[in-house]
């Protein structure tokens, strides 16, 4: 079994092991790529990738209803927690559920690098907040 190096995806890890968390579909990126490797090589999690955010959502979201159980998604930063978005408030209304993870990019980059300029930690409060 490998665990990733960063002891915040280890951490997250270990958490979601100890309150029983077995599922967790997986949108693949660079930024999610520790929880990816932490979750896929550990035997008590059983994985499922899918590319498309919105696509893995849905799925998690028929999952967690069908096994009436919580599922996790887990995506990269930026935008792609927004994808992630109508079957959040799917699960949020129906109440299923649901637990989004999304490994975000450092503050002091997000604004000076790159085409990514959405923090996906306020992405979904609108759900949360209602």
């Amino acid at each position: 079994m490998v665990y990733p190096k960063i002891p915040l995806a280890q951490s997250v890890i270990e958490l979601f092991r100890h309150k029983g968390i077995q599922h967790i579909v997986i949108s693949p990126g660079s930024r999610n790529a520790p929880l990816t490797i932490g979750f896929a090589q550990h035997p008590d999690f059983h994985c499922y990738s899918i590319a498309d955010e919105r696509s893995a959502a849905f799925f998690a979201l028929g999952l967690a209803q069908q096994l009436r159980k919580p599922v996790a998604v887990v995506c990269t930063s930026g935008s792609a927690v927004l994808n992630y978005y109508p079957a959040v408030a799917e699960a949020f209304y129906s109440q299923i559920p649901l637990i989004v993870v999304s490994a975000n990019r450092p503050t002091v980059i997000v604004s000076s690098s790159g085409p990514i300029f959405t923090t996906s930690d306020k992405a979904l409060s609108v759900v949360a907040a209602t």
